[in-house]
């Protein structure tokens, strides 16, 4: 089975942020033909959206065996499992957000799932942590890598955070 570098977005901002965090990090752990590689530091931004509370953001590195669209509900299964509800405002408030940001270099055009995401290239809260664990990864549709789409990018309020319980980036991460 051959697999691919998947990188996803996690955020949250109700509840306990950091250990919804970590409970999605859990989860994917225990995905079969799933194996979480890297884990970004956390930061916390402001949201995206109606007016709710601020962001816990990170970003996952998987070695994945399944097809994009698998991966995709099982993320949203998780979701589901950890209290997410989609009856909700768009871009509001949840516990839980699990995005597929970039699929290795592959673009995935599917009814329910578009990869790279669509705003990946205008949102610092996930830029960051992607820039951390892979900053010469390249756009596949923009052809820039994300350290060029996080540096082209105006300021927005984001900031790194130390973590409790979450794992923190490897000390070999290169820092932007």
């Amino acid at each position: 089975m051959s697999t691919t570098n998947v990188y996803v977005g996690l955020g949250s901002n109700q509840g306990d942020r950091e250990g919804h965090l970590v409970a999605a990090l859990e989860a994917l752990s225990r995905i079969d033909a799933v194996a979480v590689l890297r884990c970004s530091s956390l930061f916390d931004s402001a949201p995206v959206g109606p007016p709710q509370p601020r962001y816990l953001n990170a970003v996952v590195e998987l070695e994945c065996g399944l097809p994009p669209s698998r991966l995709l509900t099982i993320l949203q299964r998780i979701e589901q499992d950890l209290g997410r509800r989609r009856e909700g405002v768009r871009w509001g408030p949840r516990p839980i957000d699990l995005d597929i940001l970039l699929w290795d270099d592959e673009v995935v055009a599917e009814p329910n799932l578009q990869v790279p995401h669509l705003e990946l290239h205008k949102r610092r809260f996930a830029l960051e942590p992607l820039v951390e664990l892979a900053p010469d990864l390249k756009h596949p549709v923009l052809g820039a890598t994300v350290r060029e789409l996080l540096t082209g990018l105006a300021p927005q309020d984001v900031r790194r955070l130390s973590a409790n319980v979450w794992p923190e980036a490897s000390p070999l991460v290169n820092e932007s």
